[in-house]
């Protein structure tokens, strides 16, 4: 359960620092506290890889 959305915070905090988990938080409406619960859905994944992109400018990582 949630194994991606936590991978996804990982990789942000990597990549931006504890600024980029606030903002991946704000543009996902969901903040990492509550990612570890919340199921690896496509619509949330889709979420989290949009906001990713929109961040870094970057393709998001794949993590199937």
């Amino acid at each position: 359960m949630a194994q991606k959305l936590l991978r996804y915070y990982k990789y942000i905090s990597k990549t931006l620092g504890t600024q980029g988990k606030i903002e991946l938080a704000k543009m996902t409406k969901i903040p990492s506290m509550i990612a570890c619960i919340e199921p690896d859905s496509d619509k949330n994944i889709e979420t989290f890889k949009t906001a990713i992109e929109k961040m870094t400018k970057n393709a998001a990582p794949d993590f199937s």
